[in-house]
């Protein structure tokens, strides 16, 4: 079992007894955010103010522990999958959820149990933004903005899956996109095929708000 917390994060999270990783994998508040059988995500705001997001992982299913194996590689659990998806995209200058917090359990060298401590983004989410009666006006161009992300995501190779939802692009403050959920992440060696680039594209459309689903 093994459990980091940046240094300047040690003391508040012990004020909150969220200094150990039973009690981060085990935390159960009033504002979760996702949950199903493998795992949840739990909003919750510390004594100093401070929001954060703990992501659990319960547990590591078999089958994707095996295709690790079948191709040589160190099986991981979900938490320490989408950490380093977030190291992936922040190297390639996408910005991501800071994490000040990360662990794992393994079991006879397999992953077991993970959990994640990440900071928000100081933004709304793209299908949200777009939803509000009040920004009609700026809606187009903050979607375009969002598929202009979602196109450099596909340039430098880093292939989201069907996880490129509104929903996972924010915007920020400053007016830039930001991503959240990268637990599918990861680069591949070679282009994505431009039909391939055409359903990610056409995903993201399908799950706008109505008025701006058959956007060209």
């Amino acid at each position: 079992m093994r459990l980091h917390i940046r240094p300047e994060w040690q003391t508040i999270l012990k004020e909150n007894n969220l200094d150990s990783y039973p009690a981060l994998l085990n935390f159960r508040g009033a504002a979760c955010m996702s949950s199903h059988t493998r795992g949840a995500t739990w909003r919750l705001v510390l004594s100093d103010g401070q929001v954060i997001f703990i992501k659990q992982d319960y547990y590591t299913k078999y089958q994707p522990i095996i295709r690790y194996l079948m191709r040589g590689r160190k099986p991981l659990c979900n938490t320490v999958k989408e950490r380093q998806a977030f190291a992936l995209a922040a190297r390639h200058g996408f910005v991501v959820p800071e994490v000040v917090v990360w662990g794992e359990h393994r079991r006879f060298g397999l992953p077991h149990t993970g959990v994640m401590v990440m900071l928000p983004l100081d933004g709304v989410p793209v299908d949200r933004f777009a939803a509000d009666p009040n920004n009609q006006a700026q809606a187009p161009e903050v979607i375009a903005r969002a598929e202009d992300t979602l196109a450099q995501l596909q340039a430098c190779r880093l292939d989201w899956k069907i996880d490129c939802k509104p929903e996972h692009f924010f915007l920020l403050k400053d007016g830039s996109i930001g991503l959240i959920d990268l637990e599918r992440l990861t680069q591949r060696s070679k282009p994505l095929a431009s039909d391939y680039c055409r359903m990610q594209r056409e995903r993201f459309r399908s799950l706008l708000p109505e008025p701006y689903r058959s956007r060209s």
